[in-house]
């Protein structure tokens, strides 16, 4: 139990060889405000934000040779804002209602047989739902994804020096959505507000995707210390109907004890994002292909003590095929169409990550994660790179737990990230078509938000009995009081700017009871 909400774990054994937990967690900050806000307040909106979410584990083990598990798990949440003055907000909106609800559950079934050293294979089937519902005045998006997966995984060792694992992958979508909704600005467009009467709306019900797949992998182990992992995949893509095969290699060299050397290269593919419409024939371009990356990467890793140990490592991504907004036009079924998105699209994202470890020994642990990165992209029509919209350089996090005499325990983080790339105003005109001011842009990311900076800081006190025992704990969230930066905001007609900042301080006081 905490400020924000509480949850209940429960494990039992049944019998010998089956096992069952289960765990349930619901927030009540829709509860309290309700609670403290009064009906006739003086606010111009409500918000209610609610979660909660759910597991269960079941594992059965009639013999050594068959291990059966059953895991179920599933979220929802939802917030919302009712405006009392929606005529503050444009003439060109109707309604009063903010709303985003998602939801989705899971159901995974494993079975993994192991009946020599030899030999083991694993089949998991996995079942499941997906559901979003979002609302912004007249505007509006729900969809439903059923999702059905399933993977047979099979491993054989030959030998110390050789061993092949292979297997099959097989998912199904079926998509129900219905949207009507101003076409967004994409990433790397302008955040101007798009033009709310220029909405378009598409419905599709029991949209069928079969995406099957196979993958190999051989071990091989040549020499003392060097494995060598060749493999790779296939897919079948049906909604944009494209097969791609995807070679890859990894390979590692323990040096020495303390020290290994670690080398990979690999294809990889992904479609296009259904959820975003980029596929939809109203929103975006029927006739994409799957996005295409070759990664490389090299590191090192040392382990200078036993509890110690120290990961670097070095990457760089060739991307091709990138989905990216085009201007372009297409003749379909005999009519000018704008084609909204092409493949046309290219990138690159290199850098390394520095991960330092401290392993649980004398009541002290921890770690560091580094990560120096730039990912730039080319967008279609273009001949020079940009940054993405996402593009952090720097992402450090720090975190240390020490436990201390009479069951105390102090633990603190640390986290350091560039702020984001943002698009500067230099100035606006005012469009009388739409009696609004539209902003006018300097070069595209050219500047960046101020960092993101937060030090949070938890201790812990547990009492022991003889059947049960009690932690308490205060867990404050920005100890700082760092007024970290969100997003940037304009005033109507972009001659004023302010920063959006994110939460202040903030304290969580809970009990954790374990019987």
């Amino acid at each position: 139990m905490n400020l924000l909400d509480s949850s209940l774990y429960l494990e039992a054994p049944i019998g010998d060889k089956a096992a069952v937990a289960a765990s349930i967690r619901r927030s009540y900050i829709d509860w309290i405000l309700n609670n403290v806000i009064p009906a006739n307040a003086p606010i111009t909106d409500i918000t209610l934000p609610r979660y909660y979410d759910y597991q269960l584990l079941a594992n059965y083990r009639p013999a050594p040779a068959h291990d059966l598990r059953l895991f179920i798990f599933g979220s929802d949440d939802t917030f919302s804002i009712v405006l009392r003055n929606v005529a503050r907000a444009g003439t060109e909106l109707a309604g009063n209602q903010i709303s985003d609800s998602t939801s989705f559950y899971r159901a995974l079934a494993t079975y993994r047989y192991v009946p020599a050293d030899r030999f083991e294979n694993m089949v998991r089937l996995s079942q499941g739902r997906d559901k979003g519902d979002f609302q912004i005045f007249q505007f509006y998006s729900h969809f439903t994804v059923d999702t059905t997966h399933v993977r047979d995984t099979a491993r054989y060792e030959w030998s110390k020096k050789l061993a092949l694992t292979a297997g099959l992958d097989f998912i199904y979508y079926r998509f129900s959505i219905n949207v009507y909704s101003p076409s967004a600005p994409q990433e790397g467009q302008d955040s101007a507000m798009p033009s709310l009467t220029d909405a378009h709306q598409t419905t599709v019900s029991g949209l069928n995707i079969f995406l099957p797949g196979a993958f190999v992998e051989l071990e091989l182990r040549p020499l003392q210390g060097l494995l060598i992992l060749p493999g790779f995949r296939f897919d079948y893509y049906s909604d944009i109907s494209q097969a791609t095969f995807a070679p890859r290699l990894t390979v590692r060299y323990q040096l020495s004890k303390p020290v290994a050397l670690k080398a990979g290269v690999g294809l990889f593919y992904q479609e296009p994002a259904i959820e975003e419409g980029q596929t939809d024939k109203n929103f975006g371009n029927p006739d994409l292909k799957a996005e295409r990356a070759l990664h490389y990467s090299a590191g090192v890793e040392w382990r200078p003590r036993e509890h110690v140990n120290l990961d670097v490592t070095g990457f760089y991504k060739d991307l091709s095929n990138w989905v990216s907004a085009t201007t372009a036009t297409t003749i379909r079924d005999g009519i000018t169409t704008p084609l909204r998105y092409d493949n046309n699209g290219a990138g690159r994202v290199y850098g390394m990550e520095v991960v330092a470890r401290h392993e649980l020994t004398s009541k002290f642990t921890g770690w560091l994660a580094y990560t120096l990165s730039r990912a730039q992209r080319r967008d279609s029509g273009s001949t020079s790179y940009r940054l993405f919209e996402f593009d952090q350089t720097h992402i450090l996090t720090l975190f240390g737990t020490y436990q201390l005499p009479r069951n105390w325990q102090v633990g603190s983080r640390f986290r350091l990230v560039s702020g984001d790339p943002t698009t500067p105003v230099t100035g606006a005109v005012y469009n009388a078509s739409i009696d609004r001011y539209s902003a006018i842009y300097g070069a595209k990311y050219s500047d960046r938000l101020p960092p993101f900076i937060q030090f949070d800081l938890r201790v812990d006190k547990r009492w022991i009995f003889n059947r049960w025992m009690l932690n308490a704990y205060l867990d404050l969230q920005n100890v700082l009081n760092r007024a970290n930066p969100e997003a940037i905001q304009y005033n109507y007609d972009f001659t004023k700017s302010q920063v959006r900042q994110g939460l202040p301080i903030y304290p969580i006081i809970g009990l954790r009871g374990e019987f």
